[in-house]
């Protein structure tokens, strides 16, 4: 992985004052090196953990999900930015009212996901939370290891600006207690810790209603 020089997307979307970091939308030719950033991320998030028991094989089969992952589910209606150095990326999609973000999804995934059954259904029941609104939807956002701690955050807050301007509500859920004050930073209302049995990780469901805008077209 860190011997990996990736592509960089030429869209560069946002400048900051720091001149050395910036975030680009990703482009699916990336897509690969995309899943190794969220696999090494959540190596040790609770539903991974649950559902990818074995840690000698966790790393790997966790980056073979993202991938097909990426690739199999609705993946024309997914954007996926990155921060310049490629050290976070967060996936994110636009779901309708009435949609799910993951529509029949599963009977289109190759046998390997579609017999973990048992994380379709825990899917499936978070989804019974999902508003039944236009909103966007942040999937998945990783950081390496060595990442700086603020990059993650650097990251939404620029991509969360963008949705703001386009007045929309952001909707996820999160297994990791450990993420839940930098949410509560990028403005997400934290819902009740939520469990579907004694067996499974709790998450809490979270919403962010879209930010006022400054004058310059940033959220306050």
């Amino acid at each position: 992985m860190h011997d990996e020089k990736p592509e960089r997307s030429s869209n560069n979307l946002m400048e900051q004052s720091t001149p050395a970091l910036s975030v680009e939308r990703v482009d699916p030719s990336e897509f690969n090196t995309v899943a190794r950033i969220l696999a090494m991320a959540y190596t040790n998030d609770p539903i991974h953990i649950w559902a990818m028991p074995n840690a000698a094989t966790r790393l790997n089969d966790s980056t073979v999900f993202f991938k097909l992952y990426l690739r199999w589910m609705r993946p024309d209606n997914r954007d996926v930015f990155a921060t310049s150095d490629r050290s976070s990326v967060v996936v994110t999609s636009l779901v309708r009212k009435g949609e799910s973000a993951y529509p029949d999804g599963v009977r289109h995934l190759p046998p390997m996901i579609r017999n973990l059954s048992r994380v379709n259904d825990y899917f499936q029941w978070i989804e019974t939370f999902r508003p039944n609104v236009d909103h966007r939807h942040s999937e998945f956002v990783g950081s390496l290891p060595n990442a700086s701690r603020p990059t993650g955050f650097f990251l939404l807050r620029n991509v969360f600006n963008m949705f703001d301007r386009e007045g929309l509500p952001i909707w996820t859920w999160s297994s990791n207690p450990i993420n839940l004050p930098m949410y509560r930073r990028l403005g997400y209302q934290i819902g009740d810790e939520l469990r579907r049995d004694p067996f499974t990780p709790p998450v809490h469901i979270l919403w962010r209603p879209p930010m006022p805008l400054t004058d310059e077209g940033r959220s306050q």
